[in-house]
């Protein structure tokens, strides 16, 4: 059973009313709209993103084609989320984005508390996320990778990513009045067609790098960016284990 398989597996969604909390890419969106359509749901999905080009929209609805019928993409921030009335939505799935919360810890607790409200009483939670990579030599140009990027970050006053372990997560859920966990590890597993991804990780890297302001390392880590694609297209890229946590709000 996939990561996928694991998460939806169980869930009776006949009736109900999912909220995809940050659409991103729409990966997620798909799944769950093709579970629905495969078992014959009565379903809605409620798929929420602050801020997506006009080209993302078009490649999701393009990507969805006849099972746009079960969803509605809605520009909403996870934080605050107006669009949805208290106790409204059966299931939340939050998918490859609380990594990008945690840096900041309190908006990750505020992420959680909004799905808490929306949520009905026993409504389900869904939660995929990715373990740090690992440097080891099967995963050394991934670690470079991620790691890079969070020193750039870092160099400019911000903040990449964190990778909550799923333990740290549970005990934030469980003060929110979130009880019976299911957690499940995934292996990383390696992706065949990377290139485009990892030109597109080198040029924002470099675009970042020119908002520094010390010359003399702006050249060497603009060397360095070079040096860690040569190394992910030699070796290939491996993604991160990734874990499912599942979980309910407590009536």
């Amino acid at each position: 059973m996939d990561l996928y398989q694991w998460a939806v597996a169980g869930l009776d969604l006949d009736g109900k009313t999912i909220l995809d909390a940050a659409t991103g890419a729409g990966e997620a969106t798909l799944v769950w709209a093709e579970y629905i359509h495969k078992h014959n749901m009565d379903a809605r999905i409620i798929s929420v993103d602050i801020d997506q080009p006009q080209e993302w929209i078009d490649k999701i609805r393009g990507e969805l084609g006849d099972l746009q019928k079960y969803v509605e993409l809605i520009q909403a921030d996870i934080f605050q989320l107006d669009c949805l009335g208290d106790e409204s939505i059966d299931v939340v799935n939050c998918d490859s984005t609380i990594v990008f919360l945690n840096p900041r810890p309190l908006k990750l607790l505020t992420a959680f508390k909004e799905f808490h409200r929306v949520l009905k009483p026993e409504g389900k939670l869904v939660i995929v996320s990715e373990f740090p990579p690992e440097n080891t030599p099967q995963t050394m140009g991934q670690w470079q990778r991620w790691n890079f990027a969070k020193a750039i970050w870092a160099l400019n006053a911000e903040t990449w990513s964190a990778e909550p372990r799923p333990e740290e997560v549970e005990s934030a859920l469980e003060l929110l009045g979130f009880a019976d966990f299911q957690c499940q590890r995934f292996p990383g597993y390696p992706i065949r067609d990377f290139q485009a991804c990892i030109d597109e990780w080198g040029e924002m890297m470099l675009e970042k790098i020119s908002e520094l302001v010390w010359p003399e390392l702006k050249k060497a880590l603009s060397q360095q960016v070079q040096a860690v694609k040569a190394r992910i297209s030699e070796e290939g890229f491996m993604l991160p284990d990734q874990y499912v946590l599942k979980c309910i709000k407590k009536g």
